[in-house]
Parts: structure tokens; sequence; C-alpha cells
């Protein structure tokens, strides 16, 4: 019970504080709460996004079903104005449970910042978004290539012009780190990944990996209402000798499924390179964004190099006039501004392709195509409203265990998924 008891004057804190909007100066866009003099500000809010969806013409997942995406709390502000920080909590199981963000920061240099404990890595702008901006309810398929990125524990330094950036970071494991302890199966047989291979999974803070991890971008037009981007990221992990595999899975583009479709196991990893090159632009209302991602696993005992690779095409248009709110100095999409009395409505169509297969090396984790098209209503700052329509084919994986495979997903998965899935988001 004492777990629990420090809740208790942060919802104090929050019901007893009006409704505010922090700056762009600050380390978030939304907060309920916030506290400032000279050389201190404090902000408290959070997030719940609430998501519900159908299936047709899926005999894995069952027909419907729904949850909480995400409902998280955090606190972040600034002390002697050269220092910040942020601590952020999940509670939701869907999300890993603990702490998402939890870093302190140095603001002391110019145009540069310091950032020691769990944060972002640099894998690609629409990573790097949160999830409150995003177009799409769910990122695109590649997004399984980050498996050992995302947040974790460690350094990183930013720094920036008008419009331009670069980062550079040294990590080791996250907070909740999942490593392979051991791996001997070949053939996934099952629904459940738990149990389909003779493969076991520990949560461990002594993994072994670490990732460097950077970033650039370049945004050569940058007007209201106009702009161009380019951006690359380049990391490098290496795995211990702990690690018996490396393990990359996805859903369909979906939360509420349970079963990741999509599946691969690389056996005796050592390191793996990565890269990703993307590009957007904004014109008026409309917008258009993408990506590609490669990714290649080194392995130990003489086994050849694992190669995998994903892209996605992205392109909105917003019926009622705004822009969206491109930042030139970070790279990043923020929530759209300016939205009137009526609010703000969002026409948006995906497609992306995630590769898992690499006959050369012996896997076979299957290829997914997905596209998505939606309708978003931002009512204003703190609520918006998202409805998705999504056809997933998953394909490509064998029916019978090729020869000298290491790893071969379950045939079950190819299929074609239709899914139309609806979001309640609220920013406070």
């Amino acid at each position: 019970m004492k777990k629990k008891v420090w809740f208790i004057p942060v919802l104090a804190a929050l019901a007893l504080s009006p409704l505010a909007h922090a700056d762009d100066k600050s380390l978030l866009s939304s907060s309920l709460a916030k506290e400032k003099n000279d050389d201190f500000n404090l902000n408290l809010g959070g997030r719940i996004q609430a998501d519900y969806a159908t299936y047709f013409n899926n005999p894995i997942e069952g027909s419907a079903g729904a949850k909480f995406r995400r409902a998280r709390i955090f606190t972040s502000g600034n002390i002697a104005r050269e220092w910040g920080f942020k601590f952020q909590y999940e509670f939701t199981d869907s999300g890993a449970a603990g702490f998402k963000d939890g870093y302190f920061t140095y603001l002391g240099l110019p145009n540069s910042v310091i950032t020691l404990g769990q944060s972002k890595t640099f894998f690609s702008m629409d990573q790097l978004n949160s999830s409150n901006d995003n177009v799409m309810m769910e990122r695109p398929l590649l997004e399984a290539l980050d498996a050992y990125g995302d947040r974790r524990m460690g350094l990183k330094f930013t720094t920036h012009g008008d419009n331009w950036m670069l980062g550079l970071g040294g990590f080791m494991n996250a907070l909740d780190e999942k490593q392979v302890t051991s791996y001997s199966g070949i053939v996934r047989s099952g629904s459940n990944k738990t149990t389909a291979l003779a493969t076991k999974t520990s949560k461990t803070n002594q993994s072994g990996i670490y990732t460097i991890s950077g970033r650039a971008t370049y945004v050569p037009v940058h007007s209201e209402g106009s702009d161009l981007y380019f951006g690359a990221n380049l990391n490098y992990t290496g795995f211990g000798e702990q690690n018996k595999a490396a393990l990359y899975s996805t859903r369909p583009e979906t939360s509420v499924a349970g079963t990741k479709l999509l599946e691969t196991y690389v056996s005796n990893p050592s390191s793996q390179f990565q890269y990703t090159l993307e590009t957007a632009a904004v014109a008026g209302p409309f917008s258009i964004e993408g990506a590609y991602v490669g990714a290649h696993v080194s392995r130990r005992n003489g086994l050849p190099t694992a190669s995998f690779n994903g892209y996605y095409v992205q392109a909105s248009y917003i019926l009622t006039g705004q822009s969206r709110n491109f930042k030139p100095k970070i790279g990043e999409f923020h929530y759209l501004k300016d939205i009137g009395p009526g609010g703000a409505w969002e026409l948006a169509l995906r497609y992306d392709r995630l590769n898992m297969n690499d006959a050369k090396a012996g896997i076979y984790g299957g290829r997914g195509d997905n596209i998505t098209a939606g309708i978003n209503w931002y009512a204003n700052e703190h609520v918006r409203l998202m409805l998705d329509y999504s056809h997933a084919h998953i394909g490509d994986i064998p029916t019978t265990t090729p020869v000298g495979a290491s790893y071969v997903n379950n045939a079950i998965y190819n299929t074609d998924l239709n899914i139309l899935q609806f979001r309640g988001q609220f920013l406070f």
C-alpha cells in the first residue's frame, strides 16, 4: 500500500489546479498545472488514449476489443534556468507500465541540450514525434526494427540552428529491458510466441546491450504554412554474449490485437547497424512525409548477417485550412495550432511495408503491407477524436521449413486483415 501513497498528493494537485497550456519553450506541449518563478517552474499533466477496434475476416484475434492505449502522468520543469527535468509514468500494461521518460537536462550551452537518464534514441521523425501529435493512431510497421532503441538509459547531446539539428547519444538498457536468455527453436509453431519456441526471455538491467545513436536534420524551406525537411538517423547496437537472440516483432498497426503476426528471431547476434532516411513537406493544409529504414544484424559463430528493411509514405490534408505544426529546430511535428471554435478536421492516407525475410540468413519472419485511411477531429488543444480504417496483408511466410533455416514464422499468419478502430484522446 505504501507504494501508492506518492500518487495521492499528485492527484490532489491536479484536481485543485486550473487548466493551462505550456508554451513552446517548455518540455511539454500541454499541462494541467503550472508553477513558475524566476528560478523554478513546474508542469504537471498527462494523457489518456482509449482505443476501440473491430476486425474483419480475422480468425486469429476475434472480432472486436477495447483498451487504454496509453494512460500517463508527467511532471517536468526547470531549476535555476540552466537545469531541466522530466519524469513520465505509464499506468497501462500495454504501454509497458512504469517510467517512460526519466531524465535531467543541462541547458546552459548556446542552442544545445545535454540529457542524462531514460530518453528517446534517434530512430525516425515519426518515432520522435509524440503519440499525441502523430496523424495516425499507430506508427508504421517499420517501427518493429526499433526493438533496441525507443527509450533507453543514456547520455545524449543535441544542438541546433534555425533550420538544422545534430544529435549524438550513447545508451545502455531500457528500464523495462527484456533479453532473450535462451534460444533453440526454429519454427514458430503456435500463436503465442512465449511458448511456441524453446525460448526464454527475462527482464534485466544488465543485458549488456548498448546503442550509439545519431541524428542530423536540415530544413531548407520554412515559413508560415510551408516546410521542406530532410533527415537521417544512424544507430549501432552491440549485444553481449548473454543475448542468445535478437527479437523483432509487430502487430498490423492496431494495439488492441494481442498477437504480433510479423515476428523474427535472429540467433547469436553480435551487433546491429540501422539507418533511416526521411523527408517531409508542408504546403498549406497539405503535407506529405516518408521514411526508409535498413537494418543489418551481424552474428557470432560465423553465421551470415541478417538484413531487414521497411518504408512508409503518408499524406494528410486539413479540411479547415490549418497547416501541420512543424518545428525546424528539432525536425518534428507538434500538435495542430490555431484550432477554431468548431475544431479542425484532417484526412490522412498512409502506405507502409516491412520485410522481415532474409533467405541468405535463413530467416523468414514474413512481409507485411499496410494501407490506412484516417479522419481526425481536433476539438481543441486538449481533445482529439480519431477514426482509422486499415487493410493489412501478411505474406511470404513459408508453409514448409526451408533447408538451412534458423527461424521460420508460423504460416498461419499469412493472412489479410481489415481493421476499423477509433481513439478518444485527452491531454491535460
